[in-house]
């Protein structure tokens, strides 16, 4: 009882240091009461090394304590896997490793203690944030100190499109599942001739820092847009900070780990696809799941889920000087480009292994943080189905990257709100970098 008192505590407080008294009411009358928040008390992290010996003997670790033993992958590659393990499945999912030599480490106690951190560092950097608003602040009450909800995300959008009426426009390219819009922003100055770049972020729920980032890119390419260089004026730039907003806002209600989307399955009680398994490049090939429970389920079709197809669609009507797509996410700490659904890469691999080495150095000088660039299949193992193998298969873009932003797995998804700023930043001098690549369009 405690505990929930507290996490009530702890909600009222973000809601009250975010919204009014109006807001706060009619939030909570539309809470399902089916839908109680999930706690995660005493649930591990663990980091598991030598997997890949493990794989040899036709052990799938990963898949095995999801399966058995109802683990939550966070990451898997070639050295190591993280997962999560409730507290009532802890002893037994030891117990599998030991038999198969494998020895975890702990990077997480208590997974909860982790989240209520998150929050509390939120609330209480937003209510300092507001105290100190002035006059020239944004009506859409964005910062970049605490995660927002979908809704401060697309009033921060609609805001700029009002501010920028010339240069702007303001896309809804779809709805979801549940019925949320899909929103894209355009900016450009010649929309015709312009070379473009695509960017988006939150395609999988639980990576916050990804729309956080995303949106700190759009604010700075605005706040400062009649100072930027030609290279970032001169061309046309559409942002999608949230690609899969109904699970961004399950796993802010609900489940803080939830990757997926939310559409219903016809087959099974699970729900939700992982919508980076669903594009139409080696849909069916390694790294996705059959199976509905699965985080990695590919879905029932190449592109068969709405948020998959509303991009997919929109791009293919504007792959006419369509030069870069970005996809932000979270963690890692690299700047990765094709291929990922075949162990090959692209054959231009120098040039996208130069533009993402010059990334990765401009991010030292900037922030000191190591970054690593590489091909997606050599450091994230074979997946098919991603967004930005299917940007370069089926539209010919060229600087294709993922951007795996902070952190190296010590917080993982449950980045501290005090590492936003500089995260974000991280990842502006990707975009920055890519632009300067591409260059001004003959037109600029």
């Amino acid at each position: 009882m405690t505990q929930n008192t507290n996490l009530l505590v702890l909600l009222l407080m973000a809601a009250i240091a975010a919204s009014s008294a109006n807001e706060i009411f009619s939030n909570l009358t539309q809470l399902d009461v089916n839908e109680i928040p999930q706690r995660y008390d005493e649930e591990q992290l663990w980091r598991i090394y030598n997997i890949s010996e493990a794989m040899q003997h036709r052990v799938p670790v990963g898949q095995m304590l999801e399966q058995k033993f109802g683990g939550n992958i966070w990451k898997e590659n070639s050295k190591f896997l993280d997962i999560s393990i409730a507290r009532d499945q802890v002893k037994a999912a030891r117990s599998f490793l030991s038999a198969h030599r494998l020895d975890p480490v702990i990077l997480s106690e208590n997974i909860q203690a982790m989240i209520d951190e998150e929050l509390l560092e939120g609330v209480e950097s937003s209510s300092a944030a507001q105290g100190k608003r002035s006059k020239k602040a944004t009506r859409s009450s964005m910062h970049w100190k605490d995660y927002h909800d979908l809704e401060t995300i697309y009033s921060f959008m609609r805001e700029i499109r009002t501010k920028f009426p010339n240069i702007v426009r303001l896309y809804t390219i779809g709805q979801t599942a549940e019925g949320r819009d899909l929103k894209v922003l355009r900016i450009s100055e010649n929309p015709r001739e312009n070379k473009k770049i695509w960017i988006d972020g939150g395609i999988h729920a639980r990576e916050w820092i990804s729309p956080a980032t995303v949106t700190f890119i759009l604010y700075q390419l605005m706040s400062n847009w009649e100072n930027q260089p030609a290279y970032i004026r001169g061309l046309t730039w559409y942002i999608m900070p949230v690609m899969n907003p109904d699970g961004y806002e399950y796993s802010r209600t609900t489940k803080r780990l939830w990757r997926k989307n939310r559409s219903p399955s016809r087959s099974s009680q699970c729900s939700g696809v992982d919508l980076n398994r669903n594009f139409d490049i080696g849909w069916n090939g390694y790294g996705s799941s059959t199976n509905p429970c699965s985080d990695t389920y590919r879905g029932s079709s190449p592109a068969s889920e709405r948020e998959t197809r509303a991009v997919a669609e929109f791009l293919a009507k504007r792959k006419y000087n369509l030069e870069s797509y970005l996809t932000y996410h979270s963690y890692g700490q690299m700047i990765v480009y094709p291929w990922a659904y075949k162990a090959v890469k692209v054959k231009d691999s120098s040039v996208l292994q130069r533009v993402a080495n010059l990334a990765a150095e401009r991010i030292v000088q900037k922030t000191g943080t190591a970054y690593r660039a590489a091909v997606t299949h050599e450091v994230l193992g074979i997946a098919g189905g991603g967004s930005d193998d299917w940007s370069r298969a089926a539209l010919g873009v060229k600087y294709v990257y993922t951007i795996e932003l902070r952190d190296r797995g010590a917080n993982g998804f449950i980045l501290p709100p005090r590492f936003i700023k500089d995260t974000a930043l991280e990842g502006w001098t990707v975009a920055e970098t890519v632009a300067q690549a591409i260059g001004p369009s003959s037109s600029g």
